[in-house]
């Protein structure tokens, strides 16, 4: 799907030249501390900023050969802000820019606990409707919902789950889990809440000042000792039998 081959930014801020994959059919967390560089190597992998060391793939071709139209079909990006210049109606804000016809704008909004506001303008939403309304809008984008074979895309996400509530937080890591396994869509989302991490992704990528220090799974890089020492924080790890994934807890 995508691959890094030595990519990355020598100006400010920096992103240290990589080397990866990112498959269809697994969602990969990238997280670390505030200006680790994590924003910026989304703009890397979404080719909405070129590498200036290396090159970065989309099915086996440079992303810089790609047009925009057909980039647009294969990949989406899910910024952390969104401005809006117009109050669109919901459903015509996620049907914009894509192919989708109302059943696709339907399906998406349903997935995201959308469908009830259909017809409200964007203005009136508050912020974590907004942001599961850019998701919506992208899964529109990629066609990812209405998808049967081959694999859905690749859905880039910053922060989606910012603005959201514990239960929707909840519903949507697992929708997009669902999404990578059963749609075959690679799934890369930068996230702040380290247990979100752990719970839903197949890989995790740990960013401190630009440069990638570990990948792998949850289990191998989110242990307690590297996390307290790249976030200058205090951490405990909770287990038990009825924990299938050791939680991260602040120690007071």
């Amino acid at each position: 799907m995508l691959e890094l081959c030595d990519a990355g930014f020598r100006s400010v801020p920096t992103i240290s030249p990589l080397d990866d994959r990112i498959e269809a059919g697994e969602l990969l967390a990238i997280v670390g501390p505030n200006g680790a560089g994590k924003s910026t190597l989304l703009g890397l992998l979404s080719g909405f900023r070129s590498a200036e060391t290396g090159c970065v793939h989309l099915d086996g071709r440079p992303l810089a050969d790609w047009t925009p139209l057909r980039l647009a079909r294969r990949r989406a990006l899910v910024a952390q802000r969104l401005e809006l210049g117009f109050d669109w109606p919901l459903r015509e804000l996620v049907a914009l820019g894509s192919e989708a016809d109302s059943g696709d704008v339907y399906r998406a909004l349903d997935a995201l606990d959308l469908l009830p506001l259909a017809d409200r303008g964007m203005l009136s939403l508050s912020g974590g409707e907004r942001q599961r309304a850019m998701i919506a809008r992208a899964l529109c984008q990629l066609g990812s919902l209405n998808t049967t074979g081959g694999d859905g895309g690749l859905l880039l996400l910053d922060e989606p789950t910012s603005a959201l509530d514990i239960g929707q937080q909840q519903r949507l890591m697992r929708l997009l889990r669902r999404l990578a396994e059963t749609r075959r869509m690679a799934i890369c989302c930068v996230l702040h809440d380290l247990n979100l991490a752990a719970r839903f992704a197949h890989r995790v990528w740990l960013l401190e000042h630009g440069r990638r220090i570990a990948s792998g799974t949850p289990d191998e890089v989110l242990n307690v000792q590297r996390l307290e020492s790249v976030f200058n924080a205090q951490l405990e790890q909770l287990q038990g039998e009825q924990i299938s994934t050791p939680v991260l807890a602040l120690r007071s």
